[in-house]
């Protein structure tokens, strides 16, 4: 996830390591639907007007994190036998998250820049979370997959979610979202 905030004041661009799971419906013009979803953690600091990404050392609460995908794309076969899949695919993105408070922070505790409780500050996180559409992330992706038999397939994929609250709100890029996987798929 990219950060574009100072660094002194929260994390730099975190990475996340996800578990995902979807499923394509694919019709016989190679075109396809797709439903994806991914499930992470991360930790999060308020600095009085956003939650930020935040180190472990300056956590204030855990987010249970899950961006679910609608998308679309279409197919292109290649090689002699066209076991070499490439697809294209674009849609909307689905950031759910919900912050508790981190193992090890009391809720009494106070934010060192604002002065407010950890209990208010994890409030606060999960209400900036929905915020302005930072829900909302429009996305592409694009995948690589090669057909093992005629049910398996394995691959990688790469797709890149552009966040529209961040734009909203004049942060650009803030909070953009890249992420390469590797597929195992069951047809």
């Amino acid at each position: 996830m990219l950060n574009t905030d100072d660094s002194s004041k929260s994390a730099p661009s975190p990475v996340m390591y996800s578990l995902g799971i979807g499923g394509d419906f694919t019709f016989d013009n190679n075109i396809f639907m797709q439903a994806h979803g991914s499930f992470f953690t991360n930790y999060y600091l308020w600095n009085g007007e956003h939650a930020r990404p935040a180190e472990v050392e300056n956590r204030t609460a855990t987010a249970l994190s899950a961006l679910l995908d609608l998308t679309g794309g279409y197919t292109f076969k290649a090689g002699e036998s066209q076991k070499h899949l490439l697809s294209l695919a674009a849609g909307l993105g689905f950031f759910f998250r919900y912050g508790i408070l981190s193992n090890g922070v009391s809720e009494s505790d106070r934010n060192r820049d604002t002065g407010t409780s950890a209990g208010d500050d994890v409030a606060d996180i999960n209400s900036d979370f929905y915020s302005d559409l930072k829900f909302l992330y429009p996305e592409f992706a694009f995948s690589y997959s090669y057909m093992l038999s005629d049910i398996w397939k394995v691959g990688g994929e790469f797709r890149a979610y552009i966040p529209i609250g961040s734009f909203v709100n004049g942060l650009g890029a803030d909070g953009m979202i890249f992420s390469l996987a590797l597929k195992l798929s069951y047809k």
